[in-house]
């Protein structure tokens, strides 16, 4: 079974049928018939919900996705539900093609990790090692200033990396949401500085015509997508993409924090002398600053910036 796992592995449900189809059972050519007339949304219901209305056994649909080559019935539901969700959009359109109606919470709950498991490999093992790189080697260029623009359901995801950068080096701007923060940047942008934006679907105007302007400029722009068709592709030097598919109607950004963390990981490689020192600076300044609330709290607020740090030295 290990080698047929392997031979399958990459290929859809409708090329392991027609591959196998000489190998099939008489019952199993007839659920083929039904798995090919349907595909993908006849998979997003149970083995046991599929085998009651083909007037088969539970064990039987089991059998035929073990002799397809699937790890498991649920891994042939994950490859479904990511056919179906790549077709839409919003999740508004995905909610009635992905949400089972007799899936259980416990279901939900293996789905959900079945799914990252996959986004995070498939992630890695399609990663542009060079474009990942070069993106970090820019990010750890400290000549210029570095602008981390992440909107709607990207925003968490950005927070986290300009917070995390920022304590790599200097220059560390995120643009919000709004479009003053934006402009005001765009209003200085220069050759040396870089721009990261992540561009996940539905994908927005916005970080397209912000893009737009730093190149203009003569900045860099790196970004962060889900899909080589993502409209910020074409106006990046380097762009890498991230698996967002999930069981539920919301896109997962579990392997976009894993990407994420391993750019940082190599920003504070590349930048390691200069990484340590700002880090145990930070913490003098958090210790100094944490004993001053506490000192304030008794006597009053009182002394500025300037003290917090002579008394941490």
């Amino acid at each position: 079974m290990k080698d047929r796992q392997e031979v399958a592995q990459g290929a859809t449900l409708l090329e392991r049928l027609a591959r196998e189809a000489a190998a099939l059972t008489v019952r199993e050519r007839g659920l083929a018939d039904t798995l090919s007339r349907g595909y993908p949304h006849v998979l997003l219901e149970s083995a046991t919900a599929l085998a009651a209305q083909h007037g088969t056994s539970a064990s039987t649909v089991v059998r035929l996705f073990a002799k397809l080559g699937y790890a498991s019935y649920a891994d042939a539901q994950r490859e479904a539900r990511a056919s179906v969700t790549a077709l839409l959009p919003t999740a508004g359109q995905r909610a009635p093609a992905v949400i089972g109606s007799k899936r259980t919470l416990r279901a939900c709950l293996d789905d959900a990790l079945r799914h990252d498991q996959h986004n995070l490999a498939a992630t890695h093992e399609s990663m542009d090692v060079a474009a990942f790189e070069a993106i970090a080697r820019l990010l750890a260029e400290p000549r210029g200033r570095l602008f981390v623009l992440a909107q709607k359901n990207s925003a968490p995801v950005g927070a986290w990396l300009a917070l995390h950068l920022n304590m790599c080096r200097p220059r560390v701007q995120e643009l919000g949401v709004g479009a003053v923060t934006a402009t005001d940047a765009m209003l200085w942008a220069e050759p040396d500085d870089v721009l990261l934006a992540f561009s996940i679907r539905r994908y927005s105007s916005a970080p397209v015509s912000i893009a737009r302007v730093f190149r203009e400029r003569g900045a860099r722009v790196v970004a962060i997508c889900d899909s080589p068709a993502a409209p910020l592709v074409p106006l990046s030097d380097h762009h890498l993409l991230v698996r967002t598919a999930n069981a539920s109607p919301f896109d997962s950004y579990t392997a976009a924090f894993f990407l994420c963390n391993a750019l940082v990981s190599a920003v504070a490689q590349l930048r390691r002398p200069a990484v340590i020192k700002a880090l145990q600076r930070r913490d003098t300044l958090w210790e100094a600053f944490e004993g001053e609330l506490v000192d304030g709290g008794r006597r009053g607020t009182s002394g500025t910036a300037e003290a917090v740090v002579q008394k941490g030295s």
